[in-house]
């Protein structure tokens, strides 16, 4: 067996959905280091909370969540071909890194909204740390019509295969929605400031090279 052929931007395919107009503007800038420097310089509308953990055993754990508006680079970053989950599509390792990329970015801006006053639960962790940490991931915000109702925007043959499986996250993961919304959730950090992944999460960097989507 030969070695692994890498996906490359020309394969990042869109559907008729996707107007001309807009792909035209999805295929620019031509690097991620390009978004993520237009990411930081445009960030805007950031708000933090602290949000415990919802899975079982971990409901004393915290995490920062950072709600923010990208009002014109969001489309391409997330939906682009040198966007970030494009960067998943060509291996989970470049995901992982290109993940790691964008919050060492975002994070000054981030941490410059931590109010422990108005948020006494941020001052029980080290909100560095946990943005620092593997876990910690960039995303959009998720609505319920992006999940009921997924539209058929990308064409990209590894996902649409499993989206043609049944797959759930695959038929999410070929939805391209237009949002300028988006946050950065840290990781969770145990009482004593230990990083911990719920399950379900800890496979998240394949499911994106996968299936597009977590």
């Amino acid at each position: 067996m030969g070695p692994r052929q890498i996906d490359t931007p020309d394969a990042w395919l869109y559907t008729s959905s996707v107007s001309a107009e807009r792909r035209a503007v999805l295929f620019g800038p031509v690097s991620f280091e390009e978004l993520v420097a237009s990411a930081k310089n445009e960030i805007r509308e950031v708000r933090a909370w602290a949000v415990p953990g919802s899975d079982p055993g971990l409901t004393d754990c915290l995490q920062p969540v950072f709600h923010f508006e990208l009002p014109t680079v969001g489309d391409r970053l997330f939906n682009g071909p040198y966007g970030y989950r494009a960067q998943y599509w060509r291996s989970p390792m470049e995901g992982l890194s290109a993940n790691a990329q964008l919050l060492a970015a975002l994070s000054p801006k981030l941490l410059e909204v931590v109010d422990t006053i108005a948020q006494p639960d941020l001052a029980k962790f080290d909100t560095c740390t946990s943005l620092r940490a593997a876990s910690a991931k960039f995303w959009i915000q998720e609505i319920p019509s992006l999940l009921l109702n997924p539209s058929d925007d990308l064409n990209v043959e590894r996902w649409r295969v499993e989206a043609k499986r049944g797959v759930r996250l695959a038929q999410l993961g070929l939805s391209a929605p237009e949002t300028t919304k988006f946050l950065i959730k840290g990781a969770l950090l145990d009482p004593h400031g230990n990083e911990v992944v719920p399950l379900r999460k800890i496979s998240r960097h394949h499911d994106i090279y996968h299936y597009g989507f977590s």
